[in-house]
């Protein structure tokens, strides 16, 4: 699964095999989770698996976008699944995290922050 997904669209159906995939936002590097997480369901079961939050956020391009890693989930079964997003207004992305520069930015709107998970 590498096409973005805005977290105002909660609710969307992915396609993902067995694995451990990687958890990004997109369009910056200064990163505030606070209570923001984020839950997968199994479509034909009740299976549900919740994001587990790293401690190394490595930052990287992403579709030339930049990136950081906030977690990660471990898919043991392959299907179909809803992405459910549990309070997404805590997610606060800036573009630079030198603290220097992001002073004189603003968050990103909530209707611009988007996720890859792959």
């Amino acid at each position: 699964m590498r096409t973005p997904i805005n977290i105002l669209d909660s609710g969307k159906e992915i396609e993902l095999q067995p694995g451990i995939y990687s958890v990004r936002v997109l369009g910056g590097w200064k990163i505030k989770t606070s209570k923001f997480s984020l839950e997968l369901r199994h479509t034909t079961s009740d299976l549900k698996i919740e994001l587990r939050k790293t401690f190394w956020r490595i930052q990287s391009y992403e579709l030339k976008k930049r990136a950081k890693k906030i977690g990660s989930v471990d898919i043991p079964k392959w299907g179909n699944y809803t992405i459910h997003f549990k309070h997404p207004e805590d997610l606060k992305v800036k573009r630079d995290n030198i603290p220097l520069l992001s002073i004189f930015q603003n968050y990103q709107s909530m209707e611009e922050i988007r996720i890859i998970i792959g």
